[in-house]
């Protein structure tokens, strides 16, 4: 697929602005706003914002700031609902990282636990909400999640 520019325009005024509204659970009523969204936030994954060529991961926080809602889409195209860290490391190790909520800003050194593991939802081949998925996370993979989490509560990154 190839936009043109004014197309990459237009979508990336899909971002709000940081905000201060936390994150709600998802439930089985929040599916069709889920499936909606989550085209766009996977496309946005790949458009360049500021110093960033895209995202290797996107919170419904970063496009909705009046009704944010409980998830995060990866430029894998995994759909992660309403994930909660339920197990990590003891200590923390630094992670240099930039954030698509703030594109002009260069990245930081953060802490995250180099080891987690998460209980999440996700959505079904039939368009249902799965419950109780479990994983185990390291590396970069698990501070990507640890970083969309924190948008859920409105913790950022600048």
């Amino acid at each position: 697929m190839s936009l043109s520019k004014q197309d990459l325009k237009d979508l990336s005024k899909h971002y709000v602005d940081p905000h201060k509204k936390i994150s709600v659970e998802v439930k089985e009523k929040d599916l069709p706003i889920i499936i909606k969204d989550t085209k766009l936030m996977y496309i946005l994954c790949f458009i360049q914002r500021g110093l960033y060529p895209g995202a290797l991961a996107i919170a419904h926080q970063q496009i909705n700031k009046k009704n944010p809602l409980r998830f995060f889409v990866t430029n894998e195209k995994k759909i992660i609902i309403n994930p909660v860290i339920i197990r990590h490391t003891n200590t923390t190790i630094d992670s240099k990282e930039g954030c698509m909520s703030f594109p002009d800003n260069s990245q930081i050194i953060v802490q995250r636990y180099n080891k987690c593991e998460i209980e999440y939802q996700t959505i079904s081949d039939d368009k249902k909400l799965l419950i109780n998925k479990k994983c185990s996370l390291s590396g970069l993979t698990a501070k990507i999640y640890q970083h969309e989490i924190d948008h859920f509560d409105c913790k950022y990154i600048f």
